[in-house]
């Protein structure tokens, strides 16, 4: 039920993803969504926040580069591949409960906050790994994280991967020169 809500969240948004709709994608049977997910919706856009996190880390986490480069070219083709898959219809899981919170809703929008931050955190990492300052290395990985966000945005609108080339091009240009 998680995969499927994360699924379709990251297609219509939380508002326009019903308990119905999920059940109907993941076969489960009715009784279960409330057994499992007793606080409703946000609970489940919660729990579809952490699994697509856990997912996103784990890619992430298992990037072998050794470049500059190489981070951020693990981080960008996870997100060229949901929208090669999806055929530009899908965007990101956390961005899509984001847009369609209320800011007052502080459990799912620090959530939010806590996982854009933890993804971040990783590639911040990555890159001082591969030898990129750590006040440099921030700014990028704040800047690929925002850069792909917005990059799926359009892709949505576009119906295609161009919009991600683009900025994808451009976040590179933040690196360091090779040697520096």
């Amino acid at each position: 039920m998680v995969r499927s809500a994360a699924s379709l969240i990251r297609s219509r948004g939380v508002s326009a993803t019903s308990f119905s709709e999920v059940l109907a994608d993941s076969g489960a049977p009715r009784g279960s969504i409330y057994h499992h997910f007793p606080r409703g919706k946000e609970q489940l856009a919660g729990d579809a926040i952490r699994w697509t996190s856990d997912r996103v880390l784990a890619h992430q986490r298992a990037c072998r580069a050794t470049t500059p480069s190489g981070v951020l070219d693990c981080f960008i083709d996870m997100w060229r591949q949901v929208v090669l898959a999806s055929k530009g219809t899908a965007g990101c899981v956390v961005a899509g409960v984001a847009i369609d919170t209320a800011a007052d809703e502080q459990s799912l929008i620090g959530l939010v906050r806590t996982t854009f931050r933890s993804w971040i955190d990783v590639l911040s990492e990555q890159l001082k790994a591969v030898g990129v300052p750590a006040r440099q290395a921030s700014r990028i990985a704040i800047a690929t994280v925002a850069g792909m966000e917005g990059a799926l945005i359009l892709c949505r609108a576009e119906g295609g991967t161009r919009p991600l080339e683009v900025v994808a091009a451009e976040i590179k240009r933040l690196l360091p020169p090779a040697g520096k």
